[in-house]
């Protein structure tokens, strides 16, 4: 028993390493109890407020945002990670604040790449001293610390990577069956409930490993039939996504995320921080090394040499040293797609460190009873190491810092209003009732709003439309949610006539003024209905019109996940069982 528990321990020892790593990183912020509010972080606290309250008050919408957004009735979360926003609805409804959310939802982060790092680098057979030492790095670097410095959806991208790199060396290596169907349909599953443009990430790294192993399989017509089935049943678990953003696109006119500058927004190199659009230099050279002995080795080993150029490719095509320049004039869609090139690197990052990992193996079996040489790369990860995980500490002190200034946000990148007492604004993060904080600051964002046709071709910034429309008379409504996911506005008026209403109305809307039904009604440049009010007390009631196809993919998407998790959890009972039993023969 004593035997079996050293054991255990010893197995745990690599993810205790990891949660300790983690709570270093966060350590400024959970001793201050501070907020960070950076730039993406009021856009998700409200995705994730609405889903909260809907799970709360039993009042379920599946499009309209009833309880937030200035409580508009605009659409994001059906068409942006549902699901996820369901799954953080209910996370807050746990915890309460949103300084709890944000500890345990950065942790959870944090933990869920570095376990990816630690499992994809083990995958390859290096040592644990190596294994662990990269996954330690990769905790520091690129976007995955993004989500706690600013609730960047990429850096859930980048907690995943690691599994979906796994997925494709199994492609490469597993020459009888390379594709194993359940896991690479979960994962695509996920990735795609959480984030698309992560999944689209994704699924263009795949195609090389496919490609590698479709030509070395020694069985050809299993690997394809593998494949259709995971592509089959990721599109029926992933209905409810896909199915929405058509249903929505099919009749309205939906608008783009903002554009930004392309170049700006590259990998550049740097002396002191490697999140988001920087990288120390002391990892370009790193990098670099890896490739010039991956050439140097190039017939030693397919696994190294395909991960480290495709992360070689990848991380260029992310920096400045690519001419996105030009490519943004020449493709301008790119601008509002991809937006930010340094993106990439959630791919290229876990690629060369997992070649790394590899590299610095081969040395040391090259001379195993050379301890110096183990030593030697050893202590090359561990200064690299110390390169990152300092500037990305210190990053996270000084914008919780910033929480205690009377700045209070870190970010002010499209904020429509924001407090002027910095008091209130800090306790609104402490209090049970998270919604405070969404009436004290509010951000203007153009995603997923409605353009009618005859402003398609006309220059204007959406965003500011949408504030100057909505934000701005939102407190001039009172607004009531009512059963069956419908939204009421009432208010009193001196005199009858025109009104533009501060919500967002789409094709598939349906909006009742007064208790008549207005099948035509004028809409405003970002979706505002325009209707006539009579003197005195006026209500208008917003509700969606979901198309019975679509609730057909929903229910199906549903099912189909239920019994994925029920397997999940079937399969883990058994795991821990085996575990209990080994325990109990020894």
């Amino acid at each position: 028993m004593k035997e079996q528990s050293k054991k255990v321990i010893n197995w745990a020892l690599p993810y205790l390493a990891i949660a300790v790593m983690t709570y270093i990183i966060m350590y400024p912020q959970i001793i201050s109890h501070g907020v960070i509010l950076g730039t993406d972080s009021i856009f998700h606290f409200n995705r994730f407020y609405d889903a909260a309250k809907q799970i709360q008050q039993g009042n379920w919408s599946y499009f309209q945002s009833n309880y937030s957004f200035q409580q508009s009735g605009r659409i994001i979360n059906a068409v942006y990670g549902p699901l996820f926003a369901y799954l953080n609805g209910i996370l807050l409804g746990i915890l309460g604040t949103w300084f709890r959310y944000q500890v345990i939802s950065s942790f959870l982060v944090y933990f869920i790449g570095g376990v990816g790092m630690y499992q994809l680098a083990t995958k390859v057979h290096a040592c644990r001293r190596i294994v662990l030492l990269v996954s330690l790095i990769f905790l520091c670097i690129g976007w995955l610390p993004r989500w706690e410095l600013a609730q960047n959806m990429n850096a859930w991208g980048a907690a995943l990577a690691p599994y979906m790199i796994m997925v494709g060396i199994t492609m490469i290596t597993d020459h009888d069956r390379p594709v194993h169907w359940l896991s690479l349909m979960t994962l695509m599953t996920v990735i795609i409930q959480i984030h698309l443009l992560s999944s689209i990430f994704f699924t263009l790294t795949l195609v090389p490993f496919f490609i590698i192993g479709l030509i070395l399989s020694t069985k050809r017509g299993q690997m394809l039939w593998d494949t259709a089935k995971a592509v089959m049943g990721t599109v029926i678990l992933t209905g409810n996504v896909w199915g929405a953003l058509l249903m929505l696109n099919l009749h309205n006119h939906i608008s783009q995320p903002a554009p930004f500058d392309m170049q700006i927004n590259a990998l550049t190199p740097s002396q002191f921080t490697s999140t988001r659009q920087y990288l120390i230099y002391f990892c370009w050279i790193l990098f670099a090394l890896q490739l010039v002995y991956v050439i140097f080795t190039f017939k030693r080993s397919l696994v190294n040499n395909t991960v480290t150029i495709m992360g070689t490719i990848i991380l260029l095509i992310s920096s400045t040293w690519f001419p996105w320049e030009s490519i943004q004039k020449a493709v301008p869609i790119l601008q509002t797609t991809l937006q930010f090139p340094n993106r990439l690197t959630v791919i290229a990052y876990p690629l060369l460190l997992v070649g790394i990992a590899m590299s610095c193996q081969q040395l040391i079996d090259a001379a195993p009873h050379d301890r110096l040489r183990l030593r030697l790369v050893s202590g090359l990860l561990l200064f690299t190491l110390f390169q990152v995980v300092i500037p990305t500490t210190t990053s996270v002190f000084r914008r919780t810092a910033i929480y205690e200034s009377d700045e209070v946000l870190n970010s002010s990148t499209a904020l429509a209003w924001v407090t002027n007492n910095s008091k209130s604004l800090r306790r609104s993060v402490h209090t049970d009732y998270p919604g405070q904080l969404l009436m004290k600051v509010e951000k203007r964002v153009p995603d997923y709003l409605p353009i009618p046709k005859k402003y398609l071709n006309r220059t204007y910034v959406r965003s500011y439309a949408y504030q100057d429309q909505v934000i701005r008379h939102a407190k001039d409504f009172k607004h009531t949610v009512l059963p069956k996911g419908r939204l009421c506005l009432s208010w009193n008026a001196k005199r009858s006539g025109k009104v533009r209403l501060p919500i967002i109305t789409y094709q598939e809307s349906r909006l009742t003024v007064n208790g008549h039904r207005l099948r035509h009604f004028q809409r405003s440049r970002v979706g505002a209905p325009y209707v006539y009010q009579q003197r005195g007390h006026n209500t208008a009631i917003l509700s969606f019109h979901q198309s019975a196809w679509f609730n057909v993919l929903l229910a199906v998407s549903l099912i189909g996940l239920t019994i994925l998790l029920a397997y999940g959890i079937y399969q883990g009972l058994i795991f821990i069982s085996s575990l209990f039993k080994t325990s109990i023969r020894a």
